[in-house]
């Protein structure tokens, strides 16, 4: 028989994971489900870089959201609580996830419906960036300190499987949507599907949670702060928020090169078609989800930190490597593709099973949420326009190896940035935030 402090911590973390894997459903849902019927939303004869900076902005307008998403939520997961913070954002996220799937397109309303999608995505953007402000601290605040690395591989795992689930449900939904021109069924209804499962994931989540997670005891008795966003940017915290955002910002660099820009990559590098693209991610993302709580439980053997310069290199070298090898045609066929694949997601994206428990252990318990939230998100601000600074690089080198230059940049911050941090590992989380002047606390 499980213990009911067992039970209350492996429902919290299936909680955050589930949070994850929602949000990150909605952020990737675009570079996948979108780019066979981008036609539907742009007019036939607008250039091919046109349309390719369209489809960047798409998925920018979610990025950019999320810094303002977790200023405004993060705040409220200090001062009203993790759980109510977390049920009102994916309310939201589910609103405008179900909006974009009754949009018309370029038929109906001109270049309006890319107006609109944009708009959409970025309020989506901003309840998505308050999602994890208030699920992930309080998942790891649960968590025991002992295993709170592979919890955090866990909750971390539900970014992996939202992109494998992605690719997935566009696999199945073009077996029976053909793609083509903006009249194709794919165009005109098949990218719905997953818009509107990504509406019910929403739903089913806020049920889960409502009735399953409890809020956090350590939130409860800590004293509150009163403006939690300026201890954390300009206060107490002023130097955790620098070293964590320059981490971040490698993290993201890395993300929206091994995440967003991956898929487009193979398809015209890998002279494969879009269906074979979306099954070498299905396979090779599958794979790494299962992977995640073992990187997770790494660095509770060897620590955060050292685990963290290991990913950077890693994104560094084997990374930008395969970029570099596809860009340069070494990669061809199915088999091939899927393997280059595999390397890329456990290289780029392995850093997400350790980040919730580090940034976690980067904050006290007053300011987490919006710790946690700020840090996460708010590099965000500069690498979200990685598409322009890939149009100004490609002036100098050949456009199919800006990826690389990237994606060596994101390593190297990831590796200077956890450098520049202490080791986390075995911090109290419960323990209470450092003594603030009395005119910011309530």
């Amino acid at each position: 028989m499980s213990h009911p402090d067992d039970r209350r911590t492996k429902r919290a973390v299936f909680g955050a994971a589930f949070g994850f894997f929602v949000d990150m459903f909605d952020v990737y849902l675009p570079t996948v489900a979108l780019v066979p019927a981008m036609n539907y939303f742009t007019p036939q004869d607008m250039p091919a870089n046109t349309k390719a900076v369209a489809a960047a902005l798409i998925f920018v307008s979610t990025l950019l959201g999320r810094p303002l998403g977790s200023a405004i939520f993060g705040w409220f997961a200090d001062r009203i609580g993790r759980r109510r913070v977390t049920l009102i954002s994916v309310t939201g996220c589910a609103v405008c996830t179900a909006l974009i799937a009754a949009l018309p397109g370029y038929a109906t309303l001109g270049l309006t419906s890319v107006v609109l999608l944009v708009l959409l995505r970025l309020v989506d953007g901003i309840f998505l960036g308050g999602e994890y402000t208030g699920a992930t601290p309080l998942a790891m605040e649960v968590a025991p300190r002992e295993r709170r690395g592979w919890y955090g591989g866990i909750v971390g795992a539900g970014s992996a499987l939202a992109n494998c689930v992605i690719a997935l449900v566009t696999l199945v939904v073009l077996q029976f949507f053909p793609e083509g021109g903006p009249d194709a069924p794919y165009s005109v209804w098949g990218w719905r599907i997953p818009f509107i499962l990504g509406a019910v994931l929403c739903v089913v989540f806020l049920v889960y949670y409502s009735r399953a997670v409890d809020e956090s005891e350590t939130w409860k008795s800590v004293r509150k702060v009163k403006n939690p966003l300026r201890e954390v940017v300009f206060g107490r915290q002023r130097k955790v928020f620098a070293q964590v955002f320059v981490m971040m910002t490698g993290v993201w660099f890395t993300s929206n090169m091994a995440s967003g820009l991956l898929p487009s990559a193979l398809k015209q590098e890998g002279h494969i078609s879009a269906t074979e693209v979306t099954a070498a991610l299905v396979i090779a993302q599958g794979l790494h989800t299962l992977m995640f709580p073992f990187v997770g439980m790494l660095s509770d053997h060897i620590g955060r930190r050292k685990t963290l310069v290991y990913n950077g290199v890693a994104v560094a070298i084997v990374c930008s490597g395969a970029f570099v090898t596809l860009a340069a045609g070494w990669w061809g066929g199915f088999a091939a593709i899927l393997l280059i694949t595999f390397l890329v997601r456990v290289a780029g994206g392995s850093v997400f099973a350790v980040t919730p428990s580090y940034l976690c252990e980067r904050f006290p318990p007053a300011t987490r949420g919006s710790g946690f939230g700020l840090g996460y998100s708010t590099p965000l601000l500069i690498t979200s326009f990685y598409a322009y600074y890939q149009n100004w690089l490609g002036n100098l080198i050949p456009r199919g190896y800006t990826a690389a230059v990237f994606l060596v940049i994101g390593g190297a911050l990831i590796a200077i940035g956890a450098l520049l941090g202490p080791e986390t590992r075995g911090s109290d989380l419960s323990a209470t935030a450092p003594k603030v002047p009395v005119s910011s606390v309530d």
